[in-house]
């Protein structure tokens, strides 16, 4: 068999190797995300750790929010999180710890891993439920009209994540 033979039939099964990965994680995804909100954003308001009040209908006035659910205990957060924190200081950011210990433990973890953001502690679980989060890392992009617009679970790039803010509005 010639070698252009052997290379095409490899490619090939590369090709559907390729096709198939992505269809399995994008199915994973949409099974994931499934209860989360698809059009009006529910409502998403309290005092942050830093002793701020936030409100989502209120900040989407100034234009699209991302909202980040998290977790200290999430190995994925780690990588995502740093990305986040350089967002927040040119984009409104909301973030929301999920069952990740009491006020004083998250404020030493922000601390000692350099995150600035605007942070709800979810210690029971009760507000990412409500938003239908299921997994951690979850962001949610919320445009002026208080619509979710993108919703991602996992792994995913600051130029992602600026260009679906771009994209916002």
């Amino acid at each position: 068999m010639p070698l252009w033979k052997k290379l095409a039939a490899v490619l090939g099964k590369l090709a559907g190797f390729v096709l198939l990965a992505a269809l399995l994680l994008g199915a994973v995804g949409y099974y994931q995300q499934r209860d989360i909100p698809r059009e009006q954003a529910p409502p998403l308001a309290g005092s942050t750790l830093q002793g701020r009040a936030v409100d989502l209908q209120r900040m989407t006035a100034g234009g699209p929010v991302l909202i980040y659910f998290w977790a200290t205990w999430c190995p994925y957060c780690r990588v995502v999180s740093p990305a986040i924190s350089d967002l927040g200081r040119d984009h409104q950011v909301i973030s929301v710890a999920m069952q990740s210990g009491s006020d004083p433990e998250l404020r030493a973890y922000l601390q000692r891993h350099g995150l600035a953001w605007p942070t709800l502690n979810d210690a029971s679980g009760a507000l990412s439920r409500r938003w239908g989060v299921r997994v951690t890392p979850t962001i949610v992009i919320v445009d002026s009209r208080g619509e979710v617009r993108w919703v991602t679970s996992g792994t995913t790039s600051k130029w992602g994540l600026q260009l679906r803010l771009a994209l916002t509005d």
